[in-house]
C-alpha cells in the first residue's frame, strides 16, 4: 500500500542559477496525493549536500520521486552537481525498500546507472526514463503507475513485479508518441 510520495525538487532553469522557482512539481503531486488519500512532502533540493542532508532524515513515504534534469550520467541538482549513487555517504538503512522514481530525461537509457542507483537505495523498484521527457508526461506516466500499483497492493498483493510492470507498459502504450514522435518503445523502464 502506498502511504505518500515525498519529492525531491530541483531547479531545471540552468540560464537563471537564481531562479529557484520556476521547477515545483509539488504543484502537481500535492493535489494528486490529496485526492488518493497518500501522504505528501516536497523539498527542494539544490546540491550533493541537501540531498545527503534530507537522506539522513527519516522518510516516512513509500515512494520517492526525483524532479529535475537527468542524463546518462545521472541527476542534475541546481549547482550543476550530478547525483549517480556513488556521491554520497550511503543511503540510510531507515529509508530502505522505497519505491524510487527518476522524472527526469534519460536515466533509464543507462542501465548501470539506474541499477547503481537502486542499489544505493536499496529500493524495491526504481522507475525511470529512456526517453527525453516533457513534465506534463511524467506527471501522467507516473500517476498512472503509482494508483496501478496501489491497485496491486489493495488486492492483497505485497509487491509490484516486473510482469506488473509490463502490463503497465501494454496498458499504456498508446501514450508512447504523446512525447515524442516515432516512439517504439515505452519510456518508461523499472529496475
Amino acid at each position: 500500500m502506498i502511504n505518500g510520495v515525498r519529492v525531491f525538487d530541483t531547479v531545471l532553469d540552468g540560464k537563471n542559477i537564481k531562479d529557484t522557482v520556476s521547477r515545483n512539481s509539488a504543484d502537481f503531486w500535492k493535489p494528486f496525493c490529496k485526492s488518493a488519500c497518500w501522504n505528501f512532502s516536497h523539498e527542494r533540493v539544490h546540491s550533493l549536500s541537501d540531498l545527503e542532508y534530507f537522506f539522513s532524515k527519516k522518510i516516512k513515504e513509500e515512494v520517492i520521486i526525483f524532479s529535475g534534469h537527468g542524463d546518462e550520467n545521472g541527476f542534475y541538482l541546481s549547482n550543476g552537481e550530478c547525483f549517480n549513487g556513488q556521491d554520497l555517504k550511503s543511503f540510510p538503512k531507515k529509508n530502505h525498500d522505497k519505491i524510487v522514481i527518476f522524472s527526469s530525461c534519460l536515466i533509464g537509457k543507462n542501465e548501470d546507472l539506474a541499477q547503481e542507483l537502486k542499489s544505493y537505495f536499496s529500493a524495491k523498484a526504481l522507475f525511470s526514463y529512456r526517453h527525453l521527457m516533457y513534465d506534463r508526461f511524467c506527471f501522467l506516466n507516473e500517476s498512472i503507475l503509482l494508483t496501478s500499483i496501489e491497485h496491486k497492493f489493495n488486492r492483497g498483493r505485497q509487491s509490484f513485479t516486473l510482469n506488473d510492470f509490463f502490463d503497465f507498459q501494454v496498458e499504456t502504450d498508446f501514450m508512447k508518441n504523446m512525447n515524442g514522435k516515432y516512439v517504439k518503445l515505452h519510456p518508461m523502464v523499472m529496475t
